[in-house]
């Protein structure tokens, strides 16, 4: 721990080239020298796991080294996933008997909607007349990933959402038109919502949360591992569906939810990466962020 610690302190006056090379080499050494640390890496309690140890930082410097922790420790290679055998639409629709299933896990705010009416910002983003209390309120504003997952290999995917919000509250048309979006694309196996807001804003820490759906609402941030390692539980129990870990993929526009993930064996990647909105996304899920990614993957990790 010392030893990272010196790291990013000597890293923050190199280049950035420089930056990531020594600490992809001091990764590689903690875990030669010290393995258990490794497992100490994350706590969890169930199905799911949380962050990783505070001490390890996702910075610049050190994304590329921690994800590669991550999948030595959990006995994957940094290839692990099996994109080349999903599912097309198609086989998927048609019972997907020889192809490998997934699921993508979508966030809404910010994610699967941009900035309400910002058209001049978000050009590519569309306005609904529906109503959306996200943020600032206003009429529900799609992004190009909440549009259509038709270009993306989530079309192949079983679909589902993991929010913190509650999509503008119980029988809202907003929830109507976000399950009807990925209904057309994905395979949506119900449109029943579940969570804690459920009915109204009750959003909570998701651990031990059982869901009875893919559509979740009310999960708090950095919560959101659980309800998806739920979901993962739910599909086998009640679809007679068996999704690997290293199969699901997470699409969420704030760093803490993605960051959480590290340990799960989950992959997660951030989106609505430009242009930002403070801490959050502006325009939301754009289509070329959609990617089968292997781990956990930060805005500036896809540099």
């Amino acid at each position: 721990l010392k030893l990272l610690a010196h790291t990013r302190h000597t890293a923050s006056s190199s280049s950035s080239l420089k930056r990531k090379a020594l600490a992809m080499r001091v990764a590689g050494l903690v875990l030669i020298l010290c393995p258990a640390l490794a497992s100490s890496a994350s706590s969890c309690s169930g199905d799911a796991c949380v962050k990783t140890d505070p001490r390890i930082a996702l910075d610049d410097a050190g994304v590329e080294s921690l994800h590669l922790l991550q999948h030595r420790a959990e006995g994957k290679s940094t290839a692990g996933n099996s994109y080349s055998t999903y599912c097309t639409h198609e086989e998927l629709v048609a019972g997907g008997k020889d192809c490998t299933p997934c699921l993508c896990s979508f966030d809404v705010d910010r994610t699967l909607t941009g900035r309400q009416g910002d058209l001049k910002a978000c050009p590519n983003d569309e306005v609904l007349p529906v109503y959306d209390c996200a943020y600032e309120q206003g009429s529900l504003t799609l992004s190009p990933v909440g549009q259509s997952l038709a270009n993306t290999f989530c079309a192949g995917c079983y679909v589902a959402i993991v929010t913190a919000g509650d999509a503008t509250g119980y029988q809202s048309k907003e929830r109507a038109v976000l399950a009807d979006m990925l209904g057309k694309n994905g395979k949506l196996v119900s449109t029943e919502w579940t969570g804690p807001s459920l009915h109204g804003d009750h959003r909570t820490n998701c651990s031990g949360v059982k869901v009875q759906s893919t559509l979740v609402v009310g999960c708090a941030d950095t919560t959101k591992q659980y309800a998806v390692a739920s979901i993962v539980d739910w599909l086998q129990t009640s679809h007679n569906v068996a999704i690997a870990r290293k199969n699901v993929y997470h699409f969420d526009d704030r760093e803490d939810n993605i960051a959480a993930f590290v340990g799960t064996g989950f992959n997660a990647i951030q989106v609505s990466c430009e242009p930002r909105d403070s801490a959050i996304g502006l325009c939301g899920g754009q289509e070329s962020e959609i990617s089968a990614k292997d781990g956990v993957n930060l805005c500036y990790s896809h540099r």
